[in-house]
């Protein structure tokens, strides 16, 4: 008896047939319609457009992280379009400083190697453009973009970036032609050792006329522009100190570093001159005058002896 009653309780329930038949036929009308592969390219009719790649480097500066990584990676997979967008958008140079930075830093990451040689040519320009901006942060993400890139034809733009007052414009230049001394030839050296000359002493006592230990616009013999670029502290007057270091003590340290890393380069069997560019230029003119004479011996000599 007690076997009987224990074989009854294991027993499986009896299946109810009718209630398996309605959920087979519920599965069937409720399975979601079957779809093919996701379209990554938006070309379904329902899909919203792509924006377009000039909006793209505007949203690099989005204030929503987001829309600023979906941007950057639209750029970065149009290849040579997304950098010459960026590039067109340099060279509009109607917004603000913020958009400018975000798009040369954009360019800075590129791949120059997808462009040709004359988008090359076009993104290094707008980039040299952007070293005039009167926004030294601008500046800064222009010398950067071209140190990375190398400045091609606007070599000499770029070079005389070094006379920038923002000193991370300058060591972008530094950076750049000390690892590539090749890039600059005589003509760009000599525009280098341009930032070491001075007049001399006997010179401002001879155009001070009222003996007032300043020059005026009438006093000085020189163009306008020259004037200008000698009146540092914009008085109007150029003074003994201007006249004898026309340029500031922090930028011929920084164009001393360069000059002795092209000489350690370019000549590394030699013995490098000494300037110290906390002296007035005035006073180390024979130091001038003795890179001077290096720059024109390294023009003769042959790319092999160079290197």
């Amino acid at each position: 008896m007690f076997a009987l009653l224990l074989g009854g309780c294991i027993e499986p329930p009896t299946r109810d047939q009718e209630r398996e038949e309605v959920m087979e036929e519920s599965g069937v009308r409720l399975a979601p319609t079957p779809r093919g592969p996701v379209n990554a390219q938006r070309k379904t009719p329902d899909d919203p457009p792509d924006p377009r790649l000039k909006e793209d480097v505007l949203q690099l500066s989005s204030e929503i992280p987001l829309e600023r990584i979906q941007a950057d990676n639209r750029l970065k997979q149009a290849g040579a379009d997304g950098i010459m967008a960026g590039a067109a958008f340099l060279a509009e140079a109607k917004t603000g400083p913020r958009q400018l930075i975000e798009a040369l830093r954009f360019i800075a990451s590129t791949d120059f190697s997808e462009l040709e040689a004359a988008q090359a040519d076009a993104a290094r320009e707008a980039l040299a453009e952007c070293l005039r901006h009167e926004d030294p942060a601008v500046r800064v993400q222009a010398a950067r973009a071209l140190q990375v890139h190398g400045p091609g034809a606007q070599r000499t733009v770029f070079l005389t970036a070094i006379g920038d007052p923002e000193r991370r414009v300058r060591w972008a230049v530094v950076r750049r032609f000390s690892d590539n001394p090749g890039e600059l030839d005589k003509s760009q050296r000599g525009i280098l050792l341009g930032y070491l000359d001075a007049g001399t002493r006997a010179e401002f006592t001879g155009a001070d006329l009222d003996r007032d230990e300043r020059l005026s616009a009438r006093e000085f013999k020189g163009t306008t522009e020259e004037f200008g670029r000698l009146d540092r502290d914009k008085d109007e007057y150029i003074s003994l100190d201007e006249w004898t270091s026309p340029v500031p003590s922090e930028i011929r340290a920084d164009v001393i570093a360069l000059l002795l890393d092209l000489h350690g380069k370019l000549t590394p069997n030699d013995k490098p001159f000494g300037y110290n560019p906390w002296l007035p230029s005035s006073d180390q003119l024979d130091t001038v005058s003795r890179w001077k004479k290096w720059n024109e011996q390294v023009a003769d000599r042959t790319p092999a002896e160079n290197e």
